[in-house]
């Protein structure tokens, strides 16, 4: 339950809370990692709102009244909670300070009114390490908004890429604010296509839906793909959008389908395996690439099919669906994605009949949740928010060829996708709740969530 914070201009050093919270010997109140010693009363005349007097609000830095989540320790009154989305390439304007980006997180951002709580943009800059408190972007009815806040309750990791990622500077930050102040981050990496596949693999509940695929791209395992496969995909590990990708295909000689600087698609042939490797070896950094079997797709006009299906987990820290949407491959494209062409639908589109599309549907749903449960088993750190690209092939099985960590959500701008495409945006703002709660009031649980 959320409740509308007042902030009272004439009482001083109070904390007034509905009769319903059941205050009991709490000494101080906390907004983010901020706490000031306060006398905290109940009042039955209040209901679904809490009082904080201005001197308090002002200690804890509160920037202004909102609807907030309050939970009670044994001495604290904590509101909020207090997010703070983490990323990079800040601008100088006030009004698009992430450039492009800008627009992508105010409607995360707006979101909060739905959730609850405060939720802010920042960067590495914005932390003022000496005093504990944050410089951040807020939005609001207003538009964009700097105020000065303290470290947040928990972080939502959207680094815009790798690169900055690996920079020391995040590698620090991150490091501190995790262990220094106890502050949960979710998400907190890009995954590596190789890393995901080899901890799925040790999964007997993922192992179904993973087409065969090595690290070890020479020209024994292209030989070797190609012989049981016929088609293979060669891409990078730590790859995105689709790009570096080829496509080898034997028929009579060795077929190499991939899109060049331009954009262009380019095909070569190639008398042998061997041709095809040394080729590859002088474009790309074979030591960085996966091989994959390639997987014969439903298609539409014999254009191939995959699904990207979206996966949150929510304000109590389950799993669930939030978003579907089919991808058709552009015409003569190596992938689906829509920045090689490719068009999106929405399942009711693909599927017009009901029966068959609700069967697709808990057919998709229930593997992206059996995947997701089985990374969050493999792995030790927080994962919140998973999008992953999803084949069926035309004997009906399912498979799984990507699953990204800090998936985009531009596929969701279909005009019938809308709804779809709020909810993955304020699914992370409610699992932040969840997580807020847990560091706040069960700390111990917090890496069990």
């Amino acid at each position: 339950m959320t409740y509308t914070l007042i902030i009272d201009e004439q009482q001083t050093n109070r904390v007034i809370l509905p009769a319903t919270l059941q205050a009991a010997g709490q000494t101080a109140a906390a907004f983010g990692s901020l706490v000031t010693p306060c006398r905290v009363i109940s009042s039955p005349r209040l209901v679904d709102r809490v009082i904080v007097t201005h001197d308090v609000a002002r200690c804890l830095s509160i920037p202004f009244a909102a609807d907030v989540h309050v939970f009670l320790t044994d001495e604290t009154v904590h509101f909020g909670p207090l997010v703070g989305i983490l990323t990079a390439g800040f601008t100088k304007s006030l009004h698009r300070p992430v450039g492009s980006r800008s627009f992508f997180f105010a409607k995360l951002l707006a979101q909060e009114k739905q959730v609850g709580g405060f939720a802010f943009l920042f960067g590495a800059p914005h932390i003022d390490w000496e005093n504990g408190m944050t410089n951040g972007y807020f939005y609001t009815e207003r538009g964009w908004e700097r105020h000065t806040v303290p470290l947040p309750n928990v972080v939502y990791n959207r680094l815009p890429n790798r690169r900055v990622e690996k920079e020391e500077t995040f590698q620090t930050m991150t490091k501190t604010l995790q262990t220094t102040y106890g502050i949960p981050i979710f998400n907190g990496c890009f995954f590596n296509k190789w890393d995901i596949y080899r901890r799925l693999a040790l999964h007997p509940k993922a192992q179904p839906y993973l087409p065969a695929t090595s690290a070890h791209v020479t020209q024994h395992t292209i030989e070797q793909f190609l012989a049981r496969y016929r088609e293979a995909y060669i891409k990078p590990a730590d790859g995105s959008l689709g790009r570096g990708i080829y496509h080898v295909v034997k028929k009579n000689a060795y077929e190499c389908r991939f899109r060049d600087e331009s954009g262009e698609i380019q095909t070569v042939l190639f008398p042998t395996a061997m041709a095809v490797w040394h080729h590859l070896l002088a474009h790309a950094p074979l030591h960085r690439y996966v091989i994959q079997q390639a997987v014969p797709l439903l298609a539409v006009n014999g254009r191939p099919i995959d699904f990207r299906v979206h996966v949150n987990k929510n304000e109590h820290g389950i799993w669930q669906v939030s978003a579907i949407a089919a991808k058709i491959a552009g015409k003569q494209s190596i992938t689906t994605h829509m920045n090689s062409g490719g068009i999106v639908k929405t399942l009711e589109e693909m599927f017009p009949d009901a029966a068959e599309r609700e069967i697709m549907l808990a057919r998709l749903s229930d593997a992206a949740l059996t995947l997701s449960r089985c990374l969050d088993e493999a792995f030790e750190t927080l994962i919140g928010e998973i999008g992953f690209d999803l084949g069926v092939d035309q004997q009906g099985r399912i498979w799984m060829f990507e699953a990204n960590s800090k998936p985009g959500r531009s596929i969701f701008k279909h005009p019938k996708l809308k709804d779809a495409d709020e909810r993955t945006a304020r699914l992370p703002l409610a699992y932040a709740v969840h997580l807020s709660k847990t560091a706040i009031t069960e700390p111990e649980a917090l890496w069990s969530c």
